[in-house]
């Protein structure tokens, strides 16, 4: 399978939009590694699940969401407070 790293990152302004939103990210087997930041591995199709779910919680007036490549896994170097631990590759969840 194409997994490929991901960064999602999120300001939604509506709490129980914010809650939603947070949990089916978190269904589609991200990891949220702050408040309003998540990491994980997806496919193409979960990618595109997730630009669904920004137009579906989102206000274009008042939020903002992106989606970034992100291969924290190897990458991450200058950080505080996490290790590689906290990047699992998919054959480990």
């Amino acid at each position: 399978m194409m997994y490929s790293q991901i960064l999602v990152s999120y300001d939604i302004s509506e709490t129980k939009k914010r809650n939603k939103f947070f949990d089916e990210l978190k269904d589609l087997g991200l990891k949220s590694i702050q408040k309003s930041v998540f990491w994980g591995y997806v496919l193409p199709s979960e990618k595109r699940i997730i630009k669904e779910l920004f137009k579906k919680y989102c206000d274009i007036q008042t939020d903002k969401a992106f989606i970034v490549n992100a291969t924290l896994d190897k990458d991450l170097k200058d950080s505080f407070g996490y290790d590689e631990d906290d990047f699992p590759h998919p054959e480990n969840f």
